[in-house]
């Protein structure tokens, strides 16, 4: 198996070979630091690699950059992502770029399973692939024999591929040439077509060759000659596309089990960041318990610049403790656990509390909130913590893609049946190319990796969810440069 290292450190190029080896496998390892290295490495006369392990980033060069590389020549290899510190936004971006995995140096346990994987995943689609090559070449250009009898079947000339095809002279040709179970119905097709009430006989049988073997062929016959006094017989070999049709199914039951067992890892995957984020929710809740005591100018004696340091431990705790609640919510969506408690929401209440709650945040990026949420609007039947969060999550992405003395609008109306609140802003707005994979989990538009906007892909992607829990849409609507609308309706009572 060969290796290409992409590490600009030896000594950590050295774990991972030792690594390997540990986990049963006998790689031929080389490594390089450098663009022109990597693609000479790719080049190399005795064939490209089977697996690349790449640093997330290097002095010269990085995973990233030899991703895209890969994809703009075309070369199928398998890239694993491993680095002494990656973080999620890291990790996502490499998967987006066509990584395989991900792993940190100090988490080298599963390398050789994520190795394993990889090429039995390679294996596998290169498996599928020269099936595919097999049966179409079968299909397309398999031989053809053709026969010529009198009304009567008796063989007047037999074509020297059809002779090669069944291994008979033209005396043993038709009929006795075919499986004695097919007999019969070609024999009265035949008979239909000589008799005039067809013009033209097509099936699927089986020929039988000089030695006892089978061949299978995809028969047609028609009327020839003046006055219709000869019968062409014409005979494809379709043995090959038969037996590529059994691998094609042999594959199609292995992507099955395979599709299977990624399936369980997924589930095993949910799990675990289910149970990660409950067990980190406990205690930071607690932090920002103590930290809230801190800042409570009775209880202590902090002075400006204590109370800074305070402020900033409040502030980051806060967004990671969202950030949890928002892989327990997305892993309560995967598994289908996702409960809500329903009872009547008032809708223009509702957006008044998300607009307080979002009003610091308004006030710091300089932009202008204007409500025009109908009075009347009518009350719906949902939960309203969750409904609450989703104008929450529109209205902070409205805000954070928003330049300064823009505005955000949100609108609520009674239409059809159903009652819609939009949420408007004067922002950057959305290329088209990316418009459909905004609901998309962990998905970040290229403008906000650009301006480094803080945020995990998960927000639009479980209001989606939410929204169609309780019977409503969800919808989009953005042009590049002018701003972004995106509005979610409920059904009335």
């Amino acid at each position: 198996m060969k290796i290409l290292l992409l590490e600009d450190n030896p000594d950590d190029a050295e774990m991972l070979v030792f690594e390997l080896r540990r986990a049963g496998f006998a790689p031929a390892c080389h490594r390089v630091d450098a663009r022109e290295e990597f693609r000479a490495a790719l080049a190399a006369a005795d064939g490209p690699p089977d697996i690349i392990l790449a640093d997330y980033s290097l002095p010269q060069f990085n995973a990233l950059e030899a991703l895209e590389m890969l994809r703009a020549t075309g070369c199928e290899i398998p890239v694993i992502v491993v680095s002494g510190a990656l973080s999620e936004e890291a990790c996502v971006d490499a998967l987006r770029h066509g990584a395989v995995d991900y792993l940190l140096k100090d988490r080298l346990s599963r390398l050789g399973s994520a190795v394993g994987h990889a090429l039995s995943q390679r294996r596998l689609l290169a498996d599928r692939r020269r099936a595919e090559l097999t049966f179409r070449a079968a299909f397309d250009h398999a031989p053809v024999g053709m026969a010529v009898t009198d009304l009567a079947g008796r063989v007047l000339e037999v074509n020297q591929e059809l002779s090669r095809m069944t291994g008979l002279g033209p005396a043993d040709f038709l009929p006795d040439t075919i499986c004695e179970d097919d007999r019969p119905l070609f024999e009265e097709r035949l008979k239909r077509l000589v008799a005039g009430d067809t013009d033209k006989v097509t099936k699927e049988l089986r020929l039988c060759r000089a030695d006892g073997s089978l061949v299978w062929g995809q028969y047609s016959a028609s009327l020839i000659g003046g006055g219709a006094s000869s019968v062409v017989h014409q005979i494809a070999d379709v043995t090959d596309r038969r037996r590529a049709e059994e691998a094609l199914q042999r594959q199609a039951e292995k992507l099955a089990r395979t599709n299977s067992d990624l399936q369980e890892l997924d589930r095993l995957k949910s799990e675990f960041v289910a149970t990660v984020s409950h067990e980190l929710r406990t205690p930071l809740t607690s932090i920002r318990g103590y930290t809230e005591i801190l800042a409570d100018s009775d209880a202590t004696a902090l002075g400006p610049s204590e109370r800074k340091i305070v402020a900033i431990i409040d502030r980051n705790g806060r967004r990671l403790l969202d950030l949890i609640e928002d892989l327990l919510t997305f892993s309560r969506i995967e598994s289908g656990t996702l409960t809500l408690s329903l009872g009547p929401v008032g809708i223009r209440q509702l957006v008044d509390a998300a607009c307080e709650a979002i009003r610091p945040a308004v006030e710091a990026a300089g932009v202008r909130l204007t409500l025009d949420v109908d009075e009347h609007i009518p009350v719906v039947q949902g939960d309203g913590e969750q409904l609450e969060r989703v104008v929450l999550n529109l209205l902070d992405n409205a805000v954070k893609f928003s330049e300064p003395a823009g505005t955000v609008t949100v609108t609520g109306r009674e239409r059809d049946g159903e009652v819609v609140v939009w949420v408007r802003d004067t922002g950057v707005g959305i290329p088209d190319n990316e418009q459909g994979m905004i609901f998309n989990r962990f998905f970040r538009t290229a403008d906000a990796q650009k301006r480094a906007i803080k945020g995990s892909g998960l927000g639009l992607a479980i209001s989606k969810a939410i929204v169609e829990a309780h019977g409503g849409w969800i919808a989009l609507e953005s042009i590049e440069g002018t701003g972004t609308t995106v509005g979610f309706g409920l059904p009335t009572p």
